[in-house]
């Protein structure tokens, strides 16, 4: 029986990479039943997770974790505290880690002079290369990434598995329990993370020149590509 898998989501309803974010879960996870709830349109209480053998958490639109105080996001801790208490497998990226590292008491920053929009190599840490999540794989690898906010630091008691030039914390894991996040978007390839660029063009204010030249440095990213469905792997067999 396929793994059934929740998709926890932070996009307006009207945002066109609203669909595009599952659609992007499902491509990555093949094997799987997913299916999608907004953290922005009521809470999500413990019991609507029993159904699931694993939650994803996804990226956000225009929302920020950065003193953040909105009850819907007080909301989301809430959910991800309940994630961690019953030892739910559990896979959080880019808005997705910085909310999990919060809640475990790393701070996040916003950072918009070290921002990675793009593909960027990210690089494994010594413990990284030993996790069973990036088994096989090189120590330095392009992934794609979108993001201006990023945590300060590895969260306590998680342990760091991999960082980049300009983010130190590009993904960590909870000692003894099965959580992973990642500020990179494993869920993602160069065209998605290319579509998803132009949607939000107009939240930058590259001149063209700029904008071209970064559309131009995207790269394929297909080391990433398998990290979730490999995650069901090792968790939800």
């Amino acid at each position: 029986m396929p793994a059934r898998v929740l998709l926890l989501q932070i996009r307006d309803a009207d945002d066109p990479m609203r669909p595009q974010e599952l659609e992007c879960f499902r491509r990555r996870m093949p094997r799987a039943s997913v299916e999608a709830r907004s953290l922005l349109f009521g809470r999500v209480p413990p019991e609507d997770l029993d159904p699931f053998d694993a939650v994803m958490v996804g990226g956000a639109g225009r929302y920020s974790c950065v003193a953040n105080q909105e009850e819907w996001y007080l909301a989301a801790c809430r959910t991800m505290e309940a994630l961690l208490e019953r030892g739910t497998p559990l896979f959080a990226s880019c808005w997705g880690i910085q909310a999990l590292g919060g809640v475990l008491g790393a701070r996040v920053v916003h950072d918009p002079e070290n921002r990675e929009i793009g593909t960027f190599p990210i690089h494994l840490t010594g413990e990284g290369m030993d996790d069973p999540l990036f088994a096989g794989m090189p120590r330095s690898f392009p992934a794609q990434v979108g993001h201006q906010d990023r945590l300060d630091r590895v969260p306590p008691g998680a342990v760091l598995l991999a960082y980049s030039d300009r983010a130190p914390v590009q993904c960590f894991r909870m000692a003894g329990l099965p959580v992973y996040a990642t500020q990179f978007h494993p869920e993602m390839n160069r065209a998605e993370n290319l579509e998803r660029l132009h949607v939000y063009r107009h939240k930058y204010t590259f001149d063209e020149a700029t904008f071209q030249a970064m559309v131009d440095s995207f790269q394929e990213s297909p080391h990433t590509e398998p990290l979730m469905q490999r995650f069901l792997h090792l968790y939800c067999a």
